[in-house]
């Protein structure tokens, strides 16, 4: 029987890809790494939970067995840079001594899911695709310069180590169901249903269907592939995610797009807003899932389509 050990379960990829797991291979033996009980994320998920410190390496070398499939995805995500030492230790110092643990043990396979956020961008217009090597120091933000740093470093052991079976996936942002923190495009939505008055930046970002994320995962883990891939969607405007929302739900309302200056001058009260964020919204972000799309026949599902069954859920949750 095959056993399955995931990190980050309680996260939005993480849930979603325990109930993917589960449905695809209903006898099989998941595990959950977590730093607490996970209860609302899976409820109802039939899976093991034990509970310990993703920095402890005798919880790890308890857990991870040779022949487990093994799927980091905890991580800390904050772009306010107010929480750096806990970003590189969840980040940074947990990803290199799992894959450390993994790679000692020579467990049956290993993924690492980072981030695009890892990638440093210029100024072109130019397609964005898988990168040699990871410089954090061109990165902005902590959060984005511990997603680089761990990177780098599995990169640098699948490159290092022809026998250690491991690979990376490297998502946009992330929607669909399942969204119970919520993401931040979550909460936007949530405040689309509940009808507050809608506020935008102008720019926009990539985002990608969690559930579509999670299918590349299972496809990835279960071949011997060595490499890594950006797992990405379409490129949408603040303005036109408003757009799309509102038609959706049948809602008149025009939503205000601010000057992003008036944005930057708002930062200092406004807690939602910072220069992270606002970078993001501006910089490029045309990644290419070719890739993925040759090696494991990735095709990311409409945006439509991700917002209508992102909409539903919550929707259907919005009691919970």
């Amino acid at each position: 029987m095959s056993r399955y050990v995931i990190t980050g379960a309680s996260g939005h990829i993480g849930n979603n890809l325990v109930r993917s797991l589960r449905e695809r291979y209903p006898h099989a033996q998941i595990v959950v790494l977590t730093r607490r009980p996970i209860t609302m994320e899976l409820d109802g998920i039939e899976c093991e939970q034990s509970v310990g410190d993703l920095c402890d390496e005798g919880f790890l070398q308890k857990n991870i067995m040779p022949d487990d499939c093994v799927v980091h995805l905890a991580g800390l995500i904050d772009l306010t840079n107010r929480r750096t030492q806990e970003l590189y230790r969840i980040n940074v110092d947990a990803t290199q001594l799992i894959c450390d643990v993994c790679r000692q043990k020579g467990v049956q396979r290993f993924l690492y899911v980072g981030s695009v956020d890892a990638i440093a961008k210029t100024d072109c217009a130019d397609v964005i695709t898988e990168p040699s090597r990871y410089d954090p120091d061109s990165v902005a933000g902590a959060y984005g310069k511990t997603k680089a740093i761990a990177a780098q470093y599995v990169l640098e052991q699948i490159q290092r180590h022809p026998e250690f079976s491991a690979a990376i996936v490297l998502p946009s942002a992330v929607m669909g169901p399942h969204d119970y923190k919520p993401s931040a495009v979550g909460k936007v939505l949530k405040d689309v249903l509940a009808q507050k008055p809608q506020f935008g930046l102008r720019g926009g970002y990539n985002f990608v269907d969690v559930r579509d994320v999670c299918n590349a995962i299972l496809s990835l883990l279960h071949s011997t592939l060595r490499e890594q891939y950006i797992l990405c969607g379409h490129n949408v405007t603040v303005q036109q995610l408003y757009f799309e929302a509102d038609h959706i739900l049948s809602i008149k309302k025009r939503p205000i797009i601010l000057p992003l200056l008036l944005a930057y001058l708002a930062i200092p009260f406004v807690p939602v807003l910072n220069p992270i964020t606002l970078k993001a919204l501006r910089e490029p972000h045309h990644y290419s899932y070719q890739k993925a799309k040759q090696a494991l026949a990735y095709a990311p599902r409409p945006f439509e389509q991700t917002l209508r069954d992102t909409i539903a859920w919550f929707q259907k949750n919005s009691e919970k």
